[in-house]
């Protein structure tokens, strides 16, 4: 049993340094819109890959995902970077991750490679204010860092930057999964 237990706090420690090195790649929101809006995001799923596959090979039962998500989103709402309606959006898209990991079986490696790329999507519901919230999103922006960089955002909100980041989202989470994947069968 202590073994379990040891083995739950290592997974929940994963999925803490999931949420750490998500909002880390955060900060790089600060440099520019297109930073906040395609860079983290994009970055978060490179950086988040090895914490969850550690993870996921130790945990082959339902949850990983959504506990990875349910961590992310719990830090954000108490730091109020999110409302309650981003926070149960970001634990479906963990919900939907670990869909994906049990519906090809978590016993396969191609789960793994498969459930990762979604769980980052999560993080756009940090972001999705700016597709579904336009004026009062800009407003902030320009309160928070200035009325260029708002005016920056609004070149990114439309519906085909959301798409594409959706895109690169994926991709990056199914590149980074496959060589945290490769580089963890060499050590």
């Amino acid at each position: 049993m202590e073994k379990s237990n040891n083995n739950m706090l290592v997974i929940l420690g994963c999925a803490i340094l999931y949420s750490v090195t998500s909002f880390v790649c955060a900060f790089l929101g600060f440099l520019s819109p297109w930073c906040w809006i395609v860079v983290f995001p994009v970055l978060a799923a490179v950086l988040g890959a090895p914490s969850y596959l550690w993870a996921a090979r130790r945990w082959q039962r339902f949850g990983l995902g959504t506990l990875f998500a349910l961590v992310l989103a719990v830090i954000l709402l108490v730091m109020d970077e999110i409302d309650f309606t981003q926070t149960l959006l970001m634990v479906v898209v963990g919900i939907a991750s670990d869909v994906v990991r049990q519906s090809i079986g978590t016993s396969y490696k191609r789960s793994i490679l498969l459930a990762y790329p979604v769980l980052p999507l999560g993080i756009l519901v940090w972001l999705m204010k700016l597709w579904t919230a336009s004026e009062w999103y800009y407003q902030g922006a320009a309160e928070e860092i200035g009325a260029d960089y708002a005016e920056g955002l609004k070149t990114l909100s439309s519906i085909w930057v959301l798409f594409l980041v959706i895109i690169l989202v994926l991709a990056a989470g199914s590149l980074a999964i496959s060589f945290a994947s490769r580089m963890g069968k060499k050590s």
